[in-house]
């Protein structure tokens, strides 16, 4: 069975033949979320926020912000023309070879709302913004929200993809940044419009947020989400698999603050975190595996070894253990 039919049992919440694997699941893209959002060497998106490119990820660079107080927003924040990017041939690139009866097409748009804030203000600014000046704060939002409307737009005509994963990330490994009340009065209404707007064209939707964030996750199906990525292990995974299943495919469970998650992680590290993820998540039949092996290497081998063992084990027949 292809990854494409193997993946729709899962939407279907039917038994699927495997559990996929997040890297020979899908081709992955995100040349054109680069042109606007991070970019993929040290320099400014398309906003003019610097960022600096690790191992780990991309992050804004220390110290730079362009503004602390969010009603001066309007003074620098100025949205980028997006007719001057070729959202076409970056799809081009990224789709070069792919073979769409097999892989399922991952269109990422990597910063969310509530990173857009932090992207320009720091985390310290906009956390005391949501509660001194929720007026501004919403005002903010709304305009980025039709902006990355926009956006996205142009990347699901030129991409034709199966899912967009939406990224903000307003979690910590404790709880949210806010309150759950905050979210839903500012945040939440925004975001809403951009998760409508990627569903009414027809292409699913994924919401990629870490940390310990499942007292949104109720929010988050109510807004037409159907993947939430990458599930870590500070919520209670084999409860929400249950809960949600038919309904919300959980995507993650890779153990990101053990062993298996550092840079210097051995391959029998890996394949025995890969075991732990199949007997803890793997009863439900509505898990995809996301591993998270921190490397520069898209070829490491250690991916290739633990794909490959993955297969062995994730039938659903004979899930089996090493």
């Amino acid at each position: 069975m292809t990854q494409r039919k193997n993946f729709q049992l899962l939407l279907d919440g039917k038994i699927p033949e495997f559990r996929p694997i997040y890297y020979e699941l899908y081709k992955t893209c995100g040349l054109a979320d680069s042109l606007v959002n991070h970019p993929k060497k040290n320099g400014p998106d398309a906003f003019g926020v610097e960022w600096v490119i690790t191992p780990e990820g991309a992050i804004t660079k220390p110290g730079c912000i362009l503004f602390d107080d969010i009603a001066d927003w309007k003074q620098y924040v100025h949205f980028p023309d997006l007719s001057m990017y070729d959202f076409k041939a970056a799809a081009e690139t990224d789709l070069a070879g792919t073979d769409r009866s097999d892989k399922v097409i991952n269109v990422n748009f990597a910063v969310g709302l509530y990173q857009r804030m932090v992207a320009f203000m720091g985390f310290e600014n906009t956390l005391c913004s949501l509660i001194e000046d929720p007026e501004a704060c919403d005002e903010f939002f709304g305009e980025m929200a039709d902006f990355n409307i926009r956006c996205i737009e142009k990347m699901i005509d030129a991409y034709k993809p199966d899912v967009v994963t939406y990224f903000d990330d307003f979690a910590t490994s404790q709880s949210l940044f806010m309150s759950p009340q905050v979210y839903r009065k500012l945040i939440k209404p925004h975001q809403a419009r951009i998760l409508h707007s990627i569903s009414a064209k027809g292409v699913i939707v994924a919401e990629h947020l870490c940390g310990k964030c499942e007292e949104v996750l109720d929010d988050f199906v109510e807004m037409g989400v159907q993947i939430w990525s990458s599930a870590q292990v500070m919520n209670d995974i084999p409860f929400l698999e249950k809960k949600y299943k038919g309904r919300l495919i959980i995507e993650g469970g890779w153990d990101s603050f053990g062993p298996a998650g550092y840079p210097d992680a051995t391959t029998e590290q890996i394949l025995k975190e890969a075991d732990r993820c199949l007997s803890e998540y793997g009863k439900e039949y509505n898990y995809i595996l996301f591993p998270i092996i921190v490397t520069p290497d898209p070829n490491d081998p250690r991916i290739s070894a633990l794909c490959e063992y993955w297969r062995k084990i994730s039938g659903i027949s004979s899930p089996g253990t090493r």
